[in-house]
């Protein structure tokens, strides 16, 4: 009897406890290192997928690109909810369907939806590495970064597959929801000092692309290299993701080419 009371007494501490610190610090404090169910539950409460939903608006054709000279694949119907995976120009969306049916559609049969307000509860270093840990997540070098759109940071990890520890958090500013982040699996590839693009007007310093055209780099700048919006931590972008100054250049200087990029 006695035994069974005092392991109640303290579950009762530990639970009164993780009320007045926190349930971050609670679970690395008492589980450490092994997660159990209820550790992988809270984590996959806490850290949600950014996904975009929206509505099919008329009976609309579905293409295999939005470039000229396209095909016809398939077709979406008015009602539909499809998920929003990225865009071109803001013409061209490219929408996935629950039964795995993809296409390219036109911006005039689509209804996006509002971008959300940020998450502001960020998690505590020793909860970000059990998550990447507990995902399982890879990458060819010592590096691995996670963009979580969700709370609008960049989170930077070093070490290896099962063992990654924290580095560097980063306030960031993905895209919009009408110009989305291309979510997923990534590699960093090149990247260069600076960069224009004509069709946006908006350029940046210390460009590091993880996917075709999606970069990471600084605040954007007009073609005098002036800083035209200082705004991070919620969505604002046309796809790419921006840091700091300073951030953008630690970056581009730190990460290795090669090293994961996952973005949810």
């Amino acid at each position: 009897m006695f035994v069974k009371s005092k392991a109640k007494n303290i579950v009762i501490i530990i639970l009164v406890f993780g009320i007045i610190v926190g349930f971050d610090g609670l679970i690395t404090e008492v589980l450490g290192n092994n997660l159990s169910k209820q550790e992988e539950l809270f984590l996959l409460d806490k850290i949600k997928d950014s996904a975009i939903y929206a509505l099919i608006t008329k009976d609309t054709p579905a293409y295999n690109d939005w470039a000229s000279g396209r095909r016809e694949i398939g077709a979406f119907v008015n009602g539909e909810v499809v998920e929003l995976i990225r865009d071109r120009g803001f013409e061209w969306y490219l929408v996935l369907a629950d039964d795995g049916r993809e296409g390219w559609i036109s911006v005039d049969a689509i209804s996006i939806p509002q971008d959300p307000e940020t998450n502001d509860e960020w998690l505590a270093d020793s909860i970000l590495e059990k998550f990447v840990n507990m995902r399982g997540l890879t990458s060819k070098t010592n590096h691995l970064v996670w963009v979580d759109i969700d709370r609008q940071v960049t989170h930077v990890f070093t070490g290896r597959a099962g063992d990654w520890k924290w580095k560097r958090t980063m306030p960031c500013s993905t895209g919009k929801n009408i110009s989305p982040t291309l979510r997923g699996m990534h590699e960093v590839a090149e990247r260069g000092d600076w960069f224009f693009t004509e069709r946006l007007n908006r350029g940046g310093q210390n460009w590091v692309q993880f996917s075709g055209p999606y970069l990471f780099h600084s605040l954007p700048m007009d073609r005098q290299g002036n800083i035209t919006d200082y705004k991070l931590l919620e969505r604002r972008s046309s796809g790419c993701i921006r840091l700091t100054m300073e951030d953008s250049k630690w970056f581009y200087s730190f990460i290795k080419r090669g090293s994961t990029v996952f973005v949810n």
